[in-house]
């Protein structure tokens, strides 16, 4: 994964936004939503650094950052919107290792 620092403020953009990626205290994550037609839509963060979903889901976005940010309160780490390039590198069943020896 590569991440780009950008040097513009954010603070005036809600950073808790389905498909913002954020920093906090060095690791990385999505903000994410699960959609259940008919039934709910539930909020969740995915850590991009460890490959984790979190472990609790949410009723709204202001429920998600809220209790991130109180939890997160007591670290000196700052919650910082970054750009991220994630590359997925995959192999399906029968495929060469090397995408290039076919």
């Amino acid at each position: 994964m590569k991440i780009e620092y950008k040097n513009k403020n954010y603070e005036k953009k809600d950073i808790f936004q389905v498909g913002n990626v954020f920093e906090h205290d060095g690791a990385v994550y999505l903000v994410s939503r699960n959609v259940t037609p008919g039934e709910c839509t539930k909020y969740f963060l995915v850590n991009l650094k460890y490959a984790a979903l979190g472990s609790k889901m949410y009723e709204s976005l202001d429920e998600l950052a809220q209790a991130r940010i109180s939890v997160w309160s007591d670290s000196k780490a700052e919650i910082k919107l970054v750009k991220a390039k994630l590359i997925v590198d995959y192999k399906l069943d029968g495929d060469a290792e090397d995408e290039d020896n076919e």
